[in-house]
């Protein structure tokens, strides 16, 4: 005698062979431990799918699509032998049954008449946007049980109590690889919902699952029409699954936020809120969306209060899920969800920051997982913090300098909350209450820059505000901050860091010249591409003073400081072509860039120099790096110039500007000085050439007249003095010749 079957898995198989495979092979431990059988309904799914699906299927059910959901599930139901019956599409899979298995070894299932678990649907391909549905997809199969509803399809009864599963399958059946595609699913949802809602127009899910296609597309003020049509038709009478009202109710609320109808959510939702038809995760979901208007008004009191409403709804809800299941619809599924959440707790924390209630905002803020990339982190919310920070109590800003904690370890967050700290003190009047700002921010437990820097400033300007470091910190601290120089040192020159180092008992010079060469030269570099020239020279004169002017770093700085020089010249040089700029003018600016250019390519030899053994740059120079191979050819392109070897010089621009593409615009500049100079050579050697052809026709005339008296001798002298100027003249040759026989 066979064994009765307790599960019959039931799967719509369509055209997916990506999918289809992980679906079948997620259920196979169900069949493999279960008494159970798979029954497949093939609605169309091509050779491929279906040589893979006959590898695993106790059963193929043959069924012609109409349009009907409903209708296909049911045509597996038909043929279902198991005591319970199990369905799920061909494009979700499960992570882990084990549960499930469970639920029936162990006869569990006997309590219960329906099962649910989560289907966690991704808005993206790549899974980081998911979006969780608590879904009906287990259920006793009680004689009269069937499915329903062409679209969105569920079974018709509840014959029994509802098992929730931790258990979830992951669907990718909303991450479209292109908005045609996302707008055509979706029509083709609404064209069979609407024709369900013209059958049954006092049907609340009908209405419901349209507002929420419509929602899809971003056609929100179609999604709007349908929830007020449903809530008009539910005021007029009894309608069909009620239940489905209230997120119509919250629906509306939404839509309106979409359209930035802000009056329309304050009073609507109020509305609502009031409403005994308004269920719990709905008000929630009003009041989380009120509290955001009332934050984008500045009314804070207002914001806090229904933030608070919205947290009382969801600590209820965390502690008993079950509770509130019955109220889970397609609007309401993210109302707790991590990222709804940190949106509306990101507000109350605003709205409590902006009261001094640190004790409050810390609560909230440790409910976010602030650590998931998936939440969402305002910077309004981070900016609120560190604005209060300055102006906290000790108690409070503890709470504060926790939440920066937490914020920091958050990579792509750590920039923008420096950044912003940064600011804040920028903002203060006083250097004075700059440093006290600053001092705050020390608390905060990060080796970043800023907090080393931070710690520096206020050790030495504020000693009382509970920040001591030793001289061997100091210089410690002080090493770390270079380690980003391109952020850091704005900030240093700004909070005279290098002073506060001096006050500890430092010595700027022994600091500079511990920092890694690699650091120092990588962060040189940095600065030069975002520096102001105002910050340049106060730099340069700091250096100077504390840097010997041959030291490996001095180098490397003079190297930058002059390639700045040079680049302002030929962007000045640039800006004034077609102004009739002065020759003079011109020339200095060309002598300004060429000094910039030879401090740059000196500096540069010289420390290829310091760092290469003689023999390898001598007879291996193409294995120095670039600056070092280009800083020669600079060097010799100065000495061209100089020595007016304009040719050779223009083919030196081209190397230098293969090697050095960074100087392309100085390069650009001189170029086009070099073709005016070669221009200029042309025009003056023409001219001594017409001269000197009329002095030769002169002096000929001279030659003849003494032949003609016969002083030959003096005739050959004179011939033999001109053919020094012009040696090529065949007809001088010819009269020399004569003049010699």
């Amino acid at each position: 005698m066979s064994k009765q079957l307790l599960v019959s898995i039931s799967i719509l198989i369509s055209n997916r062979p990506d999918t289809v495979k992980k679906c079948l092979e997620s259920v196979k431990p169900i069949l493999d431990q279960v008494p159970s059988e798979l029954i497949l309904v093939d609605t169309g799914c091509g050779e491929e799918v279906r040589g893979i699906i006959e590898t695993y299927a106790d059963k193929i059910v043959d069924f012609e699509w109409c349009r009907d959901f409903s209708k296909a599930r049911n045509a597996g139901l038909r043929q279902a032998k198991g005591k319970w019956f199990m369905f799920l599409d061909d494009d979700e899979w499960f992570d882990d049954v084990t549960e499930i298995i469970t639920f029936f070894n162990s006869g569990e299932y006997r309590k219960y008449g329906l099962g649910v678990y989560t289907q966690r649907s991704y808005m993206d391909q790549a899974g980081l946007i998911p979006s969780d549905l608590m879904v009906a997809r287990m259920i006793r199969l009680d004689p009269d049980v069937k499915f329903i509803y062409k679209i969105h399809e569920c079974f018709n009864k509840v014959p029994g109590k509802t098992k929730m599963f931790d258990v979830f399958v992951h669907h990718y059946g909303y991450a479209y690889n292109t908005e045609e595609e996302r707008k055509a699913h979706s029509m083709r949802n609404i064209t069979l919902l609407l024709e369900e809602h013209e059958e049954h127009p006092r049907n609340m899910k009908h209405t419901l699952q349209l507002a929420q296609e419509y929602n899809v597309i971003d056609e929100y003020e179609k999604s709007l029409e349908m929830s007020l049509d449903g809530i008009s038709v539910a005021a007029k009478g009894p309608v069909e699954d009620e239940f489905c009202l209230s997120s119509l109710y919250g629906n509306e609320i939404n839509c309106y936020i979409k359209l930035k109808r802000y009056d329309d959510v304050v009073e609507r939702g109020r509305q609502h809120l009031a409403s005994r038809r308004t269920d719990p995760v709905v008000k929630a979901l009003i009041a989380g969306n009120m509290a955001n208007v009332y934050l984008y008004r500045g009314d804070y009191e207002n914001c806090l209060k229904y933030v608070e409403q919205y947290w009382d709804t969801c600590v209820d809800y965390q502690k008993d899920i079950e509770k509130y299941m019955g109220f889970e619809t397609t609007i309401t599924n993210s109302c707790f969800d991590q990222r709804k959440r940190s949106i509306v707790l990101g507000d109350g924390i605003r709205a409590a920051v902006h009261f001094g209630r640190g004790e409050l905002a810390w609560e909230w803020f440790q409910s976010i997982n602030s650590q998931s990339k998936m939440i969402f982190i305002s910077n309004e919310m981070i900016r609120s913090i560190l604005e209060r920070m300055p102006e906290a109590a000790p108690e409070e800003l503890d709470y504060y300098v926790r939440m920066c904690d937490m914020l920091l370890a958050r990579e792509e967050l750590r920039d923008f909350v420096i950044q912003a700290m940064s600011e804040c003190c920028d903002r203060k009047g006083s250097f004075e209450e700059q440093v006290k700002a600053m001092s705050c921010y020390a608390k905060v437990a990060s080796g970043e820059w800023f907090f080393r820097l931070a710690k520096i400033v206020v050790s030495a300007f504020l000693p009382g505000r509970g920040q001591t470091c030793s001289l061997e910190e100091a210089e410690e601290l002080v090493a770390g901050v270079w380690e980003d120089m391109q952020k850091g040192m704005p900030l240093i020159r700004k909070y005279h860091m290098l002073e506060a180092l001096e006050c500890l008992g430092g010595k700027r010079g022994k600091i500079l010249e511990a920092i890694p060469f690699y650091l120092w030269q990588r962060g040189i570099v940095g600065y030069f591409q975002s520096f102001t020239k105002e910050d340049a020279v106060w730099w340069n004169g700091q250096f100077k003073a504390a840097l010997a002017p041959d030291s490996m770093r001095m180098l490397v700085w003079r190297a930058f400081y002059g390639l700045t020089e040079a680049n302002l010249e030929a962007t000045a040089l640039e800006a004034s072509e077609g102004t009739g700029m002065p020759e003079d003018a011109e020339a200095m600016g060309i002598r300004r860039m060429m000094e910039g250019l030879r401090e740059y390519a000196s500096c540069h030899v010289e420390l290829c120099e310091k760092i290469f053994l003689p023999d390898i740059i001598s007879q291996m120079p193409d294995v120095l790096p670039e600056d070092y191979q280009g800083s020669y050819f600079v060097l010799d392109l100065l000495k061209e110039t100089e020595e007016e070897k304009y040719d050779a010089a223009v083919q030196t621009v081209k190397v230098i500007r293969r090697l050095l593409p960074g100087l392309t615009e100085i390069m650009k500049q001189y170029l086009k000085w070099l073709q005016r100079q070669l221009e200029r050579q042309k025009v003056e050697s023409r001219k001594v050439a017409e001269e000197l052809q009329t002095l030769s026709v002169q002096i000929k005339n001279k030659i003849h007249q003494l032949m003609g008296i016969g002083q030959n001798q003096a005739a050959l002298g004179v011939a033999n003095q001109l053919l020094a100027l012009t040696p090529n003249d065949a007809e001088l040759q010819q009269l020399i010749e004569r003049l010699q026989n």
